[in-house]
């Protein structure tokens, strides 16, 4: 390994001389100030319900919404956004308003108070007014979407609030992270990065008044905006998470064990660590192309050490009428048994948690790091390089009115190692928009087990077709978790909504 190392800082050496002489540009791709490098991962797997998203004014929507397991709703929807120069707000005030109360289905006891978990006393207040939208304080973080300052690779960035895609360094321990695709319990996260000429500093966390995941990242450019030299950069990441769950709580009959507002009680936490160094070397950065290897090397205590080695490229095809971009990302891995490359990713709060796990014919659910720190623990060389493979992503732009693209990942020697994830954004045509994702984490490798929606999949889309003037017709669906009452394990929830809705720009 240290020859490899040696190998690949010789060939960065050599290819200095090719490095273009310009300074990176501010929110352009490669070197440091663009902290996760590629636009890929910001961009790709964003929510899909925010069509009309980075363009002040109002969106009103009333639709029906159909709750897997709860019935029929009347949603509405009142989201607006503001924009000041480089400060941003977006508020909203969701509703869901019970219409049909979904009672065909047998369960646990009724609670103290005789409401049995399927009727309608139980799911509303008043019995319209769905009760598990607004039963903890947390809840109220769905009226501030976000507040922001600055965009991701300025000198100043700071985001609070629901977080979607966020990416610390080249995204090989946190990539993706959500912190809003729980159906009941959404949070309100912080995200601060500064980025200067020699020095640096990202942070994340993921619930701003009682957080258990934190993280950051700091890097330093030695040589500052030195021609040549200028592209080399160093830099740390630490992630701690504060309560990662061992053990849940079970019942005589083996359902999960719930607090009073449907959380799982877990008997068992313990806080896990995970931290890494890298390096990187912008080989090119022009109007036409950017290079950037990197080399990434982490560990998650107690469950293994990988090494990520790879490149990221954006090219810029100015062809008339079109403007085509193309974004990619090539990277091979080595890993130590236990090792879970992306441990901290977009379905994170779902797999600390509830982490799947398929042998043969069966699948188990664990904590995921239970199920990390096993597998090392039981290898026959901890310390030996168990698994290879490789992860890729590839998207294409077409003058900002299409993005299409996907990524891939497969290992030797690991049933569960494989992801796939696709994804698709109309966003500019005013007659419809449209935007979508579908991802598949731990899954087995090749495509017999890649287009299954449980609850390893995440599948998000939005429809917005315009009637006439500011009238849209609005289709939603996605995915989202939620353990309901009496249940053995948490479950991914299919929530449609369709319906009626206007945009009005300030």
């Amino acid at each position: 390994m240290p020859f490899r190392l040696a190998l690949l800082a010789a060939l960065f050496a050599t290819a200095a001389a090719a490095q273009d002489q310009q300074p990176p540009e501010a929110g352009g791709v490669g070197g440091q100030n663009v902290p996760s490098a590629s636009a890929l991962s910001s961009q790709a797997f964003t929510d899909p319900s925010q069509l009309f998203s980075g363009k002040a004014g109002a969106f009103f929507g009333l639709a029906f919404n159909n709750i897997q397991g709860e019935g029929l709703y009347a949603a509405t929807v009142i989201n607006t956004e503001f924009n000041l120069g480089p400060v941003g707000i977006g508020l909203g005030l969701p509703i869901d308003l019970l219409v049909w109360n979904d009672d065909n289905c047998c369960g646990p006891d009724p609670d103290a108070q005789g409401n049995h978990p399927h009727s309608r006393d139980y799911k509303t207040y008043g019995g319209v007014i769905r009760k598990r939208d607004w039963d903890e304080p947390q809840d109220y973080a769905r009226l501030i979407r976000f507040v922001r300052y600055g965009h991701k690779r300025d000198p100043v960035y700071v985001l609070a609030g629901q977080l979607w895609g966020a990416t610390l360094g080249h995204g090989t321990l946190v990539n993706r992270y959500a912190n809003s695709l729980n159906l009941d319990h959404p949070k309100f996260g912080l995200a601060v990065d500064l980025n200067g000429t020699f020095f640096g500093i990202e942070t994340l966390t993921d619930y701003l008044t009682n957080p258990a995941l934190l993280g950051t990242r700091a890097y330093v450019r030695p040589f500052g905006d030195t021609p040549i030299a200028r592209g080399w950069a160093l830099g740390v990441t630490f992630v701690a998470d504060r309560t990662a769950p061992r053990h849940l709580a079970t019942n005589s009959d083996g359902s999960l064990q719930q607090d009073s507002v449907g959380n799982p009680i877990i008997d068992v936490n313990n806080a896990i660590y995970a931290g890494g160094v890298d390096t990187e070397y912008e080989l090119l950065h022009n109007s036409i192309i950017s290079l950037l290897p990197y080399v990434d090397l982490n560990r998650i205590a107690g469950a293994g050490n990988g090494l990520h080695a790879g490149v990221l490229t954006d090219i810029y095809l100015p062809i008339p009428l079109l403007e085509v971009n193309v974004e990619a990302r090539l990277e091979y891995r080595m890993m130590q048994a236990g090792y879970i490359p992306e441990y901290f990713d977009q379905t994170y709060d779902l797999g600390r948690v509830q982490y799947a796990v398929t042998s043969g014919t069966s699948t188990t659910y664990a904590p995921k790091y239970t199920v990390a720190q096993a597998a090392h623990v039981a290898a026959a060389d901890p310390g030996a390089i168990d698994k290879k493979g490789y992860y890729g992503e590839l998207a294409f732009g077409f003058a900002g009115f299409l993005q299409i693209g996907g990524l891939y990942q497969n290992y030797e020697g690991d049933p569960n190692g494989a992801s796939l994830g696709l994804f698709a954004t109309l966003p500019k045509i005013e007659l419809v928009k449209i935007s979508g994702y579908y991802l598949r984490k731990n899954m087995k490798p090749g495509f017999d087990d890649a287009f299954k929606l449980d609850e390893r999949s995440l599948l998000a889309a939005s429809l917005a077709y315009k009637i006439f003037g500011p009238l849209y017709l609005r289709v939603d669906f996605q995915r989202r978790w939620q353990l309901q009452p009496g249940a053995t394990q948490i479950t991914a929830i299919n929530n449609f909504q369709a319906g009626i809705a206007s945009f009005v720009s300030f």
